[in-house]
């Protein structure tokens, strides 16, 4: 059911990165007005498609324990997950937000108290025998507290009143970054409908190696969303040296986190298979899949320099368009790979040839970019 919850989050953290923004563009600016307000507008769009995934959501749950081949229960915790999603989906743009006006160090130490309660309280419900009702209620519980605290903590920096022009704005780069999203989700969907139906050990090795990915990828989107929000505000600025000295940050941070960060994944990758992959023949598969999870992570690191200036920059429609592409060159040749000797082996090789097509076709577009400003300003 983490597959079902990423895909309803797909939307939430959509709205988040489209109010980031723009905030940062009004902070540039220097229009506190415009941030406020932009915020507040973000909020009232983030509990109305809450409500809508819900529904949505509640109608198609019937069929999610066959489609999957996993047990009832399934559809027991994500009833308990849906009643803390509209908390969640707030806690996911105010913490942005919070992010975006300089607030990072406090939402940093926010996650980090979340996380270790999470982990505690798991750890005392499943004692207890609560078992997966328990967990569910855990999060639930954590993102209730958590976002009563940030709409306390934001009040005075954000206004609740509807502002038709800010609405649409949001929207606009809604529309884009929800497409972008989207494909990612599905392929995402797909992939482990192709693995759970190779057998219980591939699935089980598979969705420990999901997790790994997702975890880096949360890091790597977060240090993305802080070169975003700096050239956002650069934009915003409208200084050349601003946005210059911006992506030379930006360009020194990524060639350090190449070196390193695949270093640290293949460590924590050891340690959680470790602690989870106890028998010998879930580990060999682990392991030969493990090689390809690594290049992965380094790929999509290195790439993120041109992803996350790209975004800064709000060029989300052709972020949207390389999605679609990459994500359907993925799908193929996955399928194609998951039904030879391959297994899935054939899987995440579809995995390393997306993160290759993301990085080209965005590492190209940014050139194009940088080179239609520079000639608008000669004609200029």
């Amino acid at each position: 059911m983490g597959v079902i919850i990423n895909i309803m989050q797909m939307s939430i953290q959509t709205i988040n990165v489209s109010n980031n923004n723009l905030v940062a563009k009004a902070i540039g600016e220097k229009d506190n007005n415009r941030v406020k307000l932009m915020t507040g507008n973000a909020i009232i769009m983030t509990i109305l498609v809450s409500m809508i995934t819900i529904l949505i959501v509640v109608m198609i749950e019937p069929v999610l324990p066959t489609l999957f081949k996993v047990d009832s229960i399934c559809i027991i915790y994500l009833n308990l997950r849906l009643i803390g999603f509209i908390q969640s989906s707030i806690v996911t743009v105010l913490s942005g937000y919070q992010r975006t006006i300089g607030k990072q160090k406090d939402i940093l130490n926010l996650r980090v108290l979340a996380v270790i309660l999470n982990l505690i309280l798991d750890l005392v419900v499943v004692q207890l025998d609560y078992g997966i009702k328990g967990v569910a209620s855990v999060t639930v519980l954590i993102d209730t507290v958590l976002a009563i605290y940030l709409l306390m903590k934001s009040n005075n920096y954000i206004k609740y009143q509807f502002i038709k022009s800010y609405f649409l704005e949001i929207v606009t780069l809604f529309k884009w970054n929800f497409v972008e999203r989207i494909a990612s989700r599905v392929d995402h969907f797909i992939f482990n409908l192709i693995v759970a139906r190779m057998g219980n050990l591939e699935y089980a090795v598979h969705v420990i190696l999901i997790q790994i990915a997702d975890m880096y990828q949360a890091f790597i989107q977060g240090f993305g969303d802080g070169i975003t929000i700096s050239v956002g505000i650069a934009s915003g600025k409208n200084k050349k040296e601003s946005m210059v000295n911006v992506k030379k940050v930006a360009k020194k941070l990524i060639q350090i986190g190449e070196l390193i960060f695949p270093i640290i994944v293949f460590i924590i990758a050891i340690i959680v298979m470790r602690i989870s992959l106890r028998e010998r023949i879930l580990q060999n598969i682990f392991y030969k899949v493990l090689p390809l999870l690594i290049l992965e992570a380094y790929i999509t690191m290195s790439a993120t320099f041109y992803f996350s200036i790209l975004r800064g920059m709000r060029d989300f429609k052709f972020l949207a368009k390389r999605n679609l592409i990459s994500s359907l060159i993925k799908i193929v040749v996955a399928i194609i790979l998951a039904y030879t000797p391959l297994g899935i082996l054939g899987v995440w090789i579809a995995y390393l040839f997306y993160a290759i097509v993301q990085k080209y076709l965005s590492k190209n577009r940014y050139y194009e970019f940088f080179d239609e400003l520079k000639k608008q300003e000669n004609c200029t």
